[in-house]
């Protein structure tokens, strides 16, 4: 025999029967023309009509016209069913009530027979606050479930009423039971995912209320079974009479049941499970009463909603509790994060309650409690971060997700894991040891369906008598504030491993600089040291010259000493200006022309302070050009005093912009007789001017001053390669 196909019910169009229950009769509507193009069910019956009602307007069949109900019921029409009242179609015919909506360019009618005598409304709104008060008073959630089974079943009448919740892998468990004495129990009894196809949960979620008045109907078939509209099968998600699922009855008959009602119980937009109402013999509901119970239904869910949330809010202030304390403790210990795991791994077992747990990092394995391994641990750990598992990584089944865990099953069927930093390969895992139990099912789990006759059709299991299950390889399951709880000490483990290397980093960085500043300080130190003694040298240096001096007779010899001593003055100013200034590499060349000629000044006599005059921009020049362009301007300075003035005092003026490209511009300027033409541009002067040029680069240009000479030097300033201005390019011409 082929085995069973149980994904068959997963493929059923049970969205577009073609069929709808007979208790009722459907109408599709032209919406242009009120046309009536399709019509399934007891149309004949409910209508009193001897002509069909295909072809027919809305207003010849019903005595009102579609307009008008609407009109009368201020609805409007929209894929969400509203009622639009209570209509006689034919004098000698029976009320019946209109449902309407509109679906895929038409508009659906619902027609089904009134009550004899419809409920007062102040009755059933007392009824319903009723319920709803009992609901809130429920003490915990397990009686809160019995309560609402038994309000319904004494508000609907039905002999069965029970609260079913899905569980994962799509099988349900019954909560709560209200039945008749005589009625088998079915409380703690399991289904299988396969009684309630996927599809069908889908529809549950949209229609929140459902109802099969009697189990053993024929389909009545929709005529044609083609809207003309478009040529498609007819969508009846939304209708209360679409025609359920061949299976659905034959499961239903299997059970026992004459008439059901399902009232689907939503959480977070998802189906959270069922309010399933049996009776034993057929059983129709008013629409009253199938509001009362779709309004029952959705205080139901708020309050699951409401005290699963305060019981996940209680549980994870716990939770909080134990792991602000551990990381407290973490914290203290002043290590680095793994190493402070690994001193206090005993203590992770308060971060959730498990039965064991393990730090892993980079193959080293520090556990506590039950656990595995170390060599199944290391195998664990490298699954997960293999097959890049969701962090953090939650299962109650791990047999079942990793093969190998089976051999350690009584140790860890449950595992809770997070990766706190992948650089490190740093993984925590909590373990739960297996909790054996015994599950009881409504019948046989492995046996929901059998071949029928045909063997392309499904027959449900016959049998809902208590059948026990031993189930292994599973532990207590973790629950969402235990996996959140994991989460946020994940979160805050690794900041407080990068606050600790950060930390650490700052240390290390503060010794550094102290480091730093302590070898600067001593550099600074010998700096001062060695221009203490390089002054000292230079005026050493400068008072033998000035001695050597006036010991020598020749004046020729003695204008010698002299220039000499004005060269080192100009050496030394650079050496007092660079002490002063915070920057080594460069110094303000206009300062330094300032203290340069105070200088000279000093050595030439007070009669020159009012000759030599300065104008200056600021201007930055590297340290080591600026003593060969202060060499060149005394130079410039020197031959003005001798060959303009005669050694008398006289009119100089300097002056030291920028020129172009960045380059800097110097003029000395005289009102002299000017250069003779006899200097030797072989001697000295010359060939320490022409040699201090090739240094800085620069070019020298001689002008008539009318009267008097000027000087004008020039040289560029250029970034360095290490992004400091430099001085080069020209080509150096003898003075």
């Amino acid at each position: 025999m082929e085995p069973v196909d149980l994904t068959a019910c997963d493929r059923e169009p049970i969205q577009t029967p073609a069929a709808v229950q007979p208790h009722g009769a459907l109408l599709v509507v032209n919406s242009a023309c009120e046309e009536i193009i399709q019509t399934a069910g007891d149309t004949q019956g409910l209508l009193a009509h001897e002509r069909p009602p295909l072809g027919r307007r809305v207003g010849e069949v019903l005595g009102v016209s579609l307009e008008a109900l609407m009109r009368l019921s201020a609805a409007s029409l929209d894929a969400e069913p509203v009622y639009l009242g209570s209509v006689r179609p034919a004098p000698s015919g029976a009320e019946v009530d209109v449902v309407a909506h509109a679906r895929g360019g038409v508009v659906i009618l619902e027609l089904e027979p009134a009550p004899a005598s419809r409920p007062a409304a102040a009755r059933l709104l007392g009824e319903l606050r009723a319920i709803a008060a009992a609901l809130a008073a429920a003490p915990d959630l397990p009686r809160m479930y019995q309560t609402a089974v038994h309000m319904l079943r004494r508000l609907t009448g039905f002999d069965r009423v029970m609260i079913y919740r899905f569980l994962e892998e799509g099988s349900g468990c019954v909560l709560a039971e209200d039945r008749e004495s005589d009625l088998p129990s079915f409380l703690n009894h399991h289904y299988p995912a396969s009684d309630i196809p996927r599809q069908a949960r889908e529809l549950y979620l949209r229609n929140l209320i459902r109802v099969v008045p009697n189990v053993g109907y024929t389909p009545a078939s929709l005529v044609p079974s083609l809207t003309p509209t478009n040529g498609q099968p007819l969508d009846m998600s939304d209708c209360t009479l679409r025609s359920v699922s061949p299976v659905h009855v034959q499961y239903l008959q299997n059970m026992g049941v004459g008439a059901s009602m399902s009232i689907s119980i939503v959480h977070d937009e998802m189906l959270w499970g069922l309010v399933a109402c049996h009776h034993r013999t057929g059983m129709l509901v008013s629409y009253e009463l199938r509001e009362a119970c779709k309004h029952v239904g959705q205080i139901l869910s708020q309050q699951i909603a409401a005290r699963e949330e305060a019981q996940a809010h209680t549980q994870a202030q716990r939770l909080a509790e134990g792991r602000d304390d551990l990381l407290m403790l973490l914290g203290r210990t002043g290590q680095p994060i793994e190493e402070a795991l690994a001193e206090h791994t005993a203590e992770l077992l308060t971060v959730v309650p498990s039965d064991g747990v393990a730090v892993c990092r980079r193959g080293e394995i520090i556990g506590a409690g039950h656990r595995p391994s170390n060599a199944e641990i290391q195998d664990l750990a490298d699954w997960l971060l293999r097959d890049n598992a969701p962090d953090p990584y939650a299962t109650d089944r791990l047999s079942k997700r990793h093969g190998p865990a089976s051999a350690y099953r009584a140790r860890a069927s449950g595992l809770l894991a997070t990766v706190v930093s992948h650089e490190e390969s740093l993984l925590l895992l909590w373990f739960r040891g297996e909790r054996a139990q015994v599950i009881e099912w409504a019948g046989n789990p492995h046996k929901p369906v059998e071949p029928g006759s045909d063997s392309r059709v499904l027959t449900p299991r016959t049998s809902f008598e208590l059948w026990r299950e031993a189930v292994h390889g599973h532990s207590r399951p973790w629950t969402v504030a235990e996996v959140d709880a994991v989460r946020r000490f994940r979160d805050a483990a690794f900041e407080l491993g990068r606050q600790r290397r950060l930390d650490e980093l700052n240390s290390r960085l503060r010794q550094t600089l102290a480091d730093k500043e302590r070898v600067i300080a001593q550099k600074d130190l010998l700096m001062r040291e060695v221009h203490h003694r390089l002054q000292n040298s230079l005026q050493l240096v400068n008072s033998m010259l000035m001695l050597q001096e006036r010991e020598v007779a020749d004046p020729h010899l003695a204008k010698h000493f002299a220039e000499a001593r004005r060269r080192i003055l100009a050496v030394s100013a650079v050496h007092r200006r660079l002490w002063r200034s915070d920057q080594i590499q460069s110094i303000r060349f206009d300062t330094y022309m300032n203290e340069l000629r105070d200088g000279l000044v000093e050595e030439w006599g007070k009669d020159w302070d009012r000759h030599i005059r300065t104008r200056v921009v600021p201007v930055l020049v590297p340290t080591d050009a600026a003593v060969g362009l202060a060499l060149v301007v005394t130079e410039l300075l020197t031959n003005a005093v001798k060959h303009a003035y005669g050694g008398a005092p006289g009119p100089i003026d300097i002056t030291i912009a920028s020129g172009p490209n960045g380059s800097i511009r110097i003029t000395v300027a005289d009102q002299g007789s000017g250069m003779k033409q006899t200097e030797r541009p072989g001697g000295f002067g010359s060939r320490l001017t022409r040699m201090l040029m090739m240094q800085v680069k620069g070019q020298l240009a001689i002008q008539d001053n009318r009267p008097g000479t000027r000087v004008v030097l020039t040289a560029p300033l250029l970034a360095g390669a290490e992004g400091r201005p430099e001085l080069g390019g020209g080509i150096p011409r003898p003075v």
